[in-house]
C-alpha cells in the first residue's frame, strides 16, 4: 500500500514499529470512551500489528497513520477491515485524531480514505461510531448515504463510493489539492 497526500496531512502504511504511538491512541483518556478496550501493554498492539501485517498482505485490510505535513508528526490512525474484493465492500474505523491534528485534519482524512477506497475499487463503505459518540455520528450522518443497522453500541451507515466521489469528494477536493510547489 501507498501513502495517500493531502494539503497538512499524509496517510501512510502503518508499521509494526507504529506500536507505541498507535497504542498511545487507543488509551488516550478521549479515545477509551469511543473505542473497543486495549490491553495496557503495548507490546499486546506489536503482536495486533504483526498479525495485521499479514492481512495487509492478503488484501484484507489497509491500516494508516495520519501525520502532518509540516513537521512528519504522527496524530492519528485510520483503517479499512473486512475488505471483500468480490463484493467491493469494505468497512472503516480506528479513525482517531489526537491534540496535535491540523485544522483540516478530519476532512482530510475522510477525503484521503475516499480516495484509498476509490483505487482498491470499492462501490461500499461501512462505517460505525457509537451510539453515544454525537460528534462523529454528526459527520458521519453528513457524508453517508443511508442507514445501514444498528447494534447495541455502534450505529453503522453506508458510503456509497461512486456517490461520495462524485459529491463529497468533488465538492471538498480543494481541502487536499496540493500546490505544484509542494508535490
Amino acid at each position: 500500500m501507498k501513502s495517500f497526500h493531502g494539503k497538512t496531512i499524509v496517510l501512510r502504511p502503518v508499521e509494526i514499529s507504529d506500536y507505541e504511538f498507535i497504542h498511545s491512541l487507543r488509551v488516550a483518556p478521549k479515545s477509551t470512551k469511543f473505542l473497543s478496550i486495549v490491553d495496557d501493554d503495548p507490546l499486546q498492539q506489536k503482536r495486533w500489528l504483526e498479525q495485521y501485517k499479514k492481512r495487509e498482505d492478503a488484501g484484507e485490510e489497509c491500516y494508516f497513520l495520519i501525520q502532518r505535513v509540516d513537521n512528519a508528526q504522527s496524530v492519528g490512525s485510520l483503517r479499512a477491515y473486512n475488505i471483500d474484493n468480490e463484493k467491493k465492500t469494505a468497512q472503516c474505523g480506528s479513525w482517531i485524531l489526537n491534540e496535535n491534528k491540523t485544522m483540516t485534519s478530519a476532512v482530510e482524512s475522510i477525503l484521503l480514505l475516499c480516495e484509498v477506497m476509490d483505487e482498491l475499487g470499492m462501490k461500499k463503505v461501512i462505517v460505525d461510531a457509537r451510539k453515544d459518540h454525537a460528534m462523529a455520528l454528526r459527520f458521519i450522518k453528513k457524508i453517508s448515504q443511508r442507514f445501514h443497522s444498528e447494534d447495541a453500541t455502534n450505529f453503522y451507515y453506508e458510503i456509497d463510493m461512486p456517490v461520495i466521489m462524485t459529491e463529497f469528494y468533488k465538492d471538498n477536493h480543494h481541502y487536499i489539492e496540493r500546490d505544484i510547489a509542494q508535490a
